[in-house]
């Protein structure tokens, strides 16, 4: 039985409703129903039928779908002129985006008739020419990277960690709890991770922290700052039939868990505020809104501030150079100064082109990036190394590699003019009295260039890092129950292929730890100058372990009577803690303790090494040391008993206002 008038137009009402919601897969999949029968279509009026063709073809080409969007823009022209001129403009951009230049030319020259003052269409039409002239290549080489790629959308790659050995991206795979999407007609979008092998390939996609960034919301496009531990993302929602916009959201990492996110207050929930990225400094964020006073479309704003602990400031558009009246996304800022974007209104191959921006004073030098990282289809999402020709993009653009259809896929590109050196850090973290190792060690790899990661010890107690070029680093090891320890390299000079080996010792905190060579005038608690180096020594342990809280115990020899000694060695303990107050120490973080004579060394492997007369184990008592028949071998062991050490009394220390 044939649907009535009033059910074909409240079909249309319901498709018109979503397609202006933002609904675009599935407003399509309600206008192709109603147009593919001449039956329901007879229902409606002439306007009422271009302008299910025209956004039939507008929610085609909003997902990337070029050649159903052209099919159902050219239904509009088969029986008459369409009045809903604006066609003309889009007809012609997505037959640019299929190749067809000729017949787009034709188009957007139409279009100006009526909008002679069209940025757009100009740009357009720059464009058409562009492509009809070869663009040069671009030293780049590309290839799908198959690990990460689904039958869903997977986009906007982000390096997670400073070696560039973990990876974030957006996926719309299933996941526990995805709904389905009406933009997309996929499940909601989260952000997946992945981490790199030596073996050369990514790892199965992991979803990132899903109590806290998985919500049923759009999650991803993201950034990080410079040490990794605060995540910027998009997330984009819709409450029943209300449009909400997306909005930026900061996440801290904490105990390798990010904390609840909370959003940045750039814009009205209405508004998109999408695509973070972070300049070097992180003063600057440059981000993709339809923040109102902009140029059409998504525009490209950044926020700054003065220093990393100051809120952001006012948006600010990045002007005309940068922004058409298209849509400008996903920017990127390079370590060295670029920013790189996609766009669909600057001169370029079709759909989204990549982009780079060169600051040249207040205004922005723009070109394209050629191919291969453009072609007719949607390319967008680049990300760089930090010093090195090489990363990933995202494109939806057929392949003969191992994509699917033709949503997004992730892309890896690298510079062919030189294969791109490779070089490592590998640390093995040991126990300094055992000499065994200590899995499960955390290792943080700070480097001059900005470059900071920590990384857990495998169970053999290593932890590799790959590094960059002509950079100096410090690495610095922790385990509880340890006293932290460092190691320093710098990579500058080398040349080719190169993994620097070093090892990490760790020393235990169970026992007391002496601190050698701290004396004091005889028979005084005043340090001598020849104490400075043991000292300083010391402040640089509080300064590496800067929560530890200790007992600095000083010890005697056995020679005079008992309150002497108890007296002088709670002096000489004090003299040391002053030392170390009048060197920045916290005085909350020492306890001065003297021990007389009450507690003789014993002897360890390291002192019957050195003294042979000494048997390991033995106490250096009284008795002991009396039944030495040997000045000189007695004044040795009454020098081994005037010692000062510590005792680690917790690892709690909070400093105080």
């Amino acid at each position: 039985m044939l649907l009535s008038s009033c059910s074909v137009r409240a079909r249309f009402n319901k498709a018109n409703q979503t397609f202006e919601e933002g609904g675009y897969y599935k407003a399509a999949k309600s206008y192709k129903a109603l147009s593919s029968k001449s039956s329901l279509t007879k229902k409606l009026n002439r306007d009422e039928i271009d302008l299910l063709n025209f956004r039939l073809g507008e929610s085609y080409r909003a997902t990337g779908k070029y050649k159903e969007a052209q099919t159902a823009y050219e239904r509009m022209f088969r029986r008459h002129t369409p009045e809903l001129y604006e066609v003309y403009l889009r007809y012609g951009q997505v037959l640019l985006c299929n190749k067809d230049y000729d017949r787009a030319s034709e188009q957007l020259l139409l279009y100006k008739k009526y909008e002679t003052g069209s940025r757009l269409a100009d740009s357009l039409l720059a464009a058409v020419e562009w492509a009809k002239s070869h663009p040069p290549q671009s030293k780049y080489s590309v290839s799908a990277v198959a690990s990460l790629n689904t039958r869903y959308n997977d986009y906007a790659p982000a390096y997670a960690s400073g070696d560039y050995e973990v990876l974030y991206f957006t996926s719309s795979r299933k996941a526990k709890r995805s709904k389905v999407y009406d933009v997309t007609g996929e499940p909601s979008s989260n952000l997946y991770a992945t981490v790199f092998s030596r073996r050369g390939a990514w790892g199965k996609p992991f979803l990132v922290d899903e109590e806290i960034l998985k919500s049923k919301r759009e999650d991803g496009a993201c950034t990080f700052n410079s040490d990794y531990t605060l995540l910027y993302f998009t997330r984009c929602g819709k409450i029943k039939r209300e449009k909400t916009g997306c909005s930026i959201y900061t996440a801290r990492r904490k105990d390798d868990q990010w904390e609840e996110p909370v959003k940045l207050p750039i814009a009205d929930d209405s508004i998109t505020v999408a695509h973070p990225t972070l300049a070097a400094d992180e003063l600057t964020l440059y981000f993709a809104s339809d923040l109102p006073d902009g140029y059409g479309g998504m525009d490209i704003w950044k926020v700054t501030r003065g220093s990393e602990t100051d809120t952001w400031g006012e948006p600010i558009n990045l002007g005309r150079t940068v922004n058409t009246g298209g849509n400008e996304m996903f920017p990127f800022a390079h370590a060295g100064g670029a920013l790189y974007f996609a766009s669909n209104g600057h001169v370029g191959l079709g759909g989204l082109d990549i982009f780079k921006a060169t600051a040249n004073g207040a205004e922005w030098v723009v070109e394209n990036a050629g191919e291969p990282l453009n072609s007719p289809a949607d390319d967008f999402a680049i990300i760089f190394e930090r010093d090195n020709d090489r990363g990933f993009f995202t494109s939806n653009r057929k392949s003969s590699e191992r994509t699917t259809r033709s949503d997004d896929n992730i892309y890896a590109f690298t510079g062919d003019v030189q294969r791109n050196v490779e070089f490592y850090f590998s640390a093995l973290v040991k126990n300094v009295k055992t000499k065994a190792t200590l899995p499960a060690s955390e290792v943080r790899l700070v480097g001059s260039n900005g470059f900071s990661l920590r990384r857990k010890a495998g169970d053999d107690g290593k932890v590799e890092f790959r590094v960059d070029k002509e950079t100096d680093y410090l690495a610095v090891a922790s385990h509880k129950g340890y006293l932290n320890g460092k190691t320093r390299f710098s990579s500058r000079g080398w040349e080719t292929d190169y993994t620097h080996h070093d090892t990490i010792w760790l020393t235990p905190t169970d026992k007391p730890i002496e601190i050698p060579n701290i004396f004091f005038e005889f028979g005084k608690a005043t340090l001598t100058d020849n104490s400075r180096a043991a000292l300083d020594s010391l402040i640089t342990i509080m300064n590496d372990n800067p929560t530890l809280v200790i007992e600095l115990r000083a010890h005697t020899d056995n020679r005079g009577s008992d309150e002497t000694n108890y007296a002088m060695s709670q002096q000489r303990a004090q003299a040391v803690v002053d030392y170390l107050i009048r060197h920045a120490i916290a005085e909350g973080r020492m306890v001065a303790v003297g021990l007389g004579e009450s507690q003789p060394k014993v002897v360890d492997a390291a002192i019957a090494k050195q003294y042979s007369f000494l048997r390991m184990g033995v106490k250096l008592d009284e008795r002991y040391i009396n039944s030495l028949k040997n000045e000189e071998q007695q004044e040795i062991c009454h020098r081994l008993n005037r010692r000062t050490e510590f005792q680690v009394l917790g690892d709690n220390y909070v400093p105080q206002p």
